[in-house]
């Protein structure tokens, strides 16, 4: 009798270079930057519709990281020497960075912008995810690479079905967190009347640092999704024509709620406008988001570049970790100096933009030289 040890894996495919994803990343933490100078104004209401479109534009740039998050994290690449390297290697990428940024800003930057600090909120601001206003995303995507390798399992099983299952698994969990944020708005009153009065206000999901990956699983996935089955190039087109309609849209939504829709008062109407205009969960942002990466995707990701232009893009692209990291906290700082003012005036958020953007840049490309320092940008 013979026994025939079974054949080994076929070796995961190497990860080739795709400039189009170091443009988004690049591209993406303009946009980030552009909603922490201009969400004050828009607030406020200091400024035009047009600058709340801009806004509202930007507001895909979160969604399209965590869209590359996956198209990154999901390939079979990431995972070939199994979960324990992934983590291992992730966790060291994210973790000395949210530890510490967390400290400096809620040790150094809060009490600089007048905030209170004690023992009690910091550690309210740990649970919340909010140790900052955006380093959430942190805590979102450790949840996500934490729940990596079972996902990337599940698509890799039958490759010729990976795109399939990425785009259905995705929209189904997009669908999921638009449900589950909407679900707090849909009972806060009598929104129908009669049989419904009386229906008591429900959060099916707490956004916080142990949640933020399970809200933000569906973009993981269609990221996998964009990269991996390619729409066609018309529907790439159609895709990005899209586009502007759903900022139209989410300007509208926006301007309406600024005059008094969905301030709880009750009707679906109100309820539909808080729903659509619910930030990173609403489905218009998801559809938003999504039409712009797979249309960017169809018709760019066979996009390819010399190695001196690869060389730029792949030091810049790593470069918007650190600009992540640091530019809110030059943004605050900026907005000490007298002239500055609430930095909700036109003016002061052109300043501000103009400025921030270059010096992150230019602490993110300079810490990255320094061994000790780039563990933290």
């Amino acid at each position: 009798m013979t026994s025939s040890a079974p054949s080994p894996a076929p070796p995961a495919p190497a990860r080739e270079y795709l400039p189009l994803l170091d443009v988004l990343r690049i591209t993406a933490i303009l946009g980030v930057v552009l909603v922490h100078v201009v969400g004050g104004g828009v607030e406020a209401g200091t400024v035009g519709v047009g600058v709340t479109a801009l806004d509202m534009a930007a507001s895909a740039a979160v969604p399209v990281f965590l869209m590359m998050t996956g198209a990154l994290n999901l390939h079979p690449a990431a995972h070939r020497h199994g979960p324990g390297a992934f983590w291992r290697r992730r966790a060291v990428r994210v973790v000395p960075a949210l530890v510490v940024w967390s400290a400096v800003y809620m040790l150094l930057i809060d009490p600089l912008a007048g905030a209170d600090i004690s023992p009690g909120i910091a550690l309210d601001e740990i649970i919340t995810g909010r140790t900052a206003v955006h380093l959430y995303f942190l805590w979102a995507v450790l949840g996500l690479y934490a729940i990596a390798p079972v996902i990337a399992a599940f698509l890799h099983e039958h490759a010729a079905r990976e795109g399939r299952r990425a785009w259905w698994s995705g929209i189904l969990a997009c669908g999921w967190t638009a449900l589950a944020f909407a679900v707090p708005f849909l009972t806060a009153g009598p929104t129908a009347g009669g049989a419904l009065d009386g229906l008591s206000p429900h959060r099916p999901l707490e956004a916080g640092a142990l949640t933020y990956g399970l809200a933000f699983t569906g973009y993981f996935l269609i990221g996998r999704a964009a990269v991996v089955a390619l729409p066609s190039r018309r529907t790439g087109t159609w895709l990005l024509a899209l586009t502007p309609v759903c900022v139209l849209a989410l300007t509208a939504v926006y301007e309406a709620d600024r005059g008094g829709a969905g301030a709880g008062t009750g009707s679906l109407a109100d309820a539909g406008i808080a729903v659509l205009g619910s930030g990173y969960t609403s489905p218009l942002v998801m559809a938003y988001a999504t039409a712009l990466f797979a249309g960017m995707t169809a018709l760019a990701l066979r996009w390819r570049v010399g190695p001196r232009a690869q060389h730029v893009l792949r030091t810049l692209g790593d470069a918007t970790f650190g600009v992540f990291l640091a530019h809110f906290a030059i943004l605050v700082l900026l907005r000490q100096l007298p002239w500055m003012g609430d930095g909700n005036e036109l003016w002061q958020m052109a300043v501000a933009y103009v400025v921030v953007v270059p010096v992150s840049f230019a602490i993110s490309l300079l810490a990255q030289r320094i061994p000790a320092v780039r563990l933290v940008f």
